[in-house]
């Protein structure tokens, strides 16, 4: 049976949130460059990732363990096509034992949600989402083991521990501008026995839900 031990912030020291900001901001434009580390301490191997930070801006992932020949690494802009500024108050990492890490963030600027699954095995396929609906957004509410995250025609829940998904259909296909997510997606609620999702057509409101077991 896999193992799942306490997540431990190394060092959370980024951009900080800005009181003022638009509901589309998740914090203010401050340049700081420090990288952010998390770690699984009591883990033996110590499964690791670290986020590096270059003129502001979040520059590369790499993720590690100590019975790995190398680590691994993507760099941001490149894997995300989008430059990137982050606030470590608006990121939530999950180590699963040695198979993965799931990174979930949200884009200070535009507030837009990205997710990326990073398995240390290098013969396993990274899995990302430039459309996460991440619990930082307050009309977002995602229960601790579950990440959600959208399509144009539906959304998708996915427990981290098990790797388990599930997936809604909206019914139709909606134009979604991802970096202004609340004129379609209104709100969300997901956990392992339902997901829930509020969506806007033509001015009016429109509910689906489904009931899943994850």
């Amino acid at each position: 049976m896999k193992l799942f031990f306490s997540l431990t912030l190394l060092l959370a020291l980024i951009t900080s949130c800005n009181n003022n900001a638009t509901s589309s901001s998740f914090c203010d434009t401050a340049c700081n460059n420090d990288t952010i580390k998390y770690e699984l301490a009591e883990h033996p191997e110590r499964p690791r990732i670290k986020i590096s930070v270059k003129n502001c801006v979040a520059d590369s992932l790499t993720w590690y363990h100590k019975a790995m020949p190398a680590s691994r690494q993507i760099h941001l802009e490149g894997f995300f096509d989008q430059q990137l500024r982050l606030n470590a108050k608006a990121i939530n990492c999950f180590i699963n034992d040695t198979s993965n890490v799931w990174l979930t963030f949200n884009d200070c600027i535009t507030g837009r949600g990205y997710m990326v699954m990073l398995p240390f095995d290098k013969k396993g396929d990274i899995k990302k989402s430039t459309a996460a609906l991440n619990s930082f957004d307050p009309k977002f509410s995602v229960s601790t083991d579950m990440r959600a995250y959208a399509i144009k025609s539906g959304m998708y829940a996915v427990n981290v521990k098990t790797g388990k998904e599930e997936f809604m259909t909206f019914k139709e296909e909606y134009d979604i501008d991802w970096n202004n997510i609340h004129k379609t997606i209104d709100s969300v609620n997901v956990t392992p026995q339902r997901m829930y999702v509020s969506l806007f057509k033509n001015g009016k409101e429109i509910p689906i839900e489904k009931k899943i077991a994850l």
